[in-house]
């Protein structure tokens, strides 16, 4: 979570640190949420093209609804901010809409040291096979693409699917399809699952996941 100073350039008295993430192979995967003084939390698309002709009031019961819209639906898994004085005050009055995640940190102190945390925060997990845990799942990003673990269940992104969307695998420990297993309303689960929007994917992987990983698996 950015504020709007952070959007603005150093060229231009803000911090650049939203260029930095933008940079970062891993953007793609996060939810980039921008707090303005003027506006409230934006959609960082929303943010970067705010314009002083849209200013107007924002008090705490439409901060706390912008931020529960905009996190809505994610999955996520840690959380990192960089507001400072003003932001983090109305950061603070807002926390209700914040979710529980495994970490949740703030940049402090000098613009030096909260530009090295940032570059640390998002340098983590980068490196081709090394994990990043996400409560009890593990993440890791290979050449082949995004895969995840949970308990005995292995979820990996296996391309376009073959009529329209974008297909993710359950696998077990052997590599087979991950079939025979029942969910809580007693539906057989596909391990094959397409999904139409290939944005949600790490949202939808981790879906498929906590599904499985709550199943019961059929006796043979």
């Amino acid at each position: 979570m950015l504020t709007d100073d952070d959007v603005k350039a150093v060229g231009a008295g803000g911090t650049g640190f939203l260029s930095e993430v933008l940079n970062t192979r891993a953007a793609a995967d996060m939810s980039i949420i921008v707090l303005s003084l003027a506006l409230g939390f934006l959609d960082v698309s929303e943010a970067q093209g705010q314009s002083a002709a849209a200013l107007r009031a924002v008090d705490r019961d439409e901060h706390l609804r912008q931020l529960r819209q905009l996190l809505h639906g994610r999955e996520v898994e840690d959380i990192l901010t960089t507001a400072q004085g003003d932001y983090l005050r109305i950061l603070d009055l807002a926390s209700a809409a914040l979710p529980l995640a495994r970490t949740q940190e703030r940049t402090r102190n000098t613009l030096l040291q909260q530009r090295t945390h940032l570059r640390i925060w998002l340098d983590r997990g980068l490196a081709e096979g090394e994990n990043v845990g996400a409560g009890h799942i593990r993440w890791s990003k290979l050449a082949k693409g995004l895969t995840g673990k949970l308990a005995e269940f292995t979820v990996r992104y296996s391309g376009p699917a073959a009529s329209r969307g974008h297909l993710i695998l359950v696998e077990l420990p052997d590599g087979a399809p991950a079939d025979g297993f029942v969910g809580s309303d007693g539906q057989i689960l596909d391990p094959a699952i397409v999904i139409s929007n290939k944005a949600r994917l790490r949202q939808e992987m981790a879906k498929a996941l906590r599904t499985f990983g709550g199943a019961t698996r059929l006796a043979t």
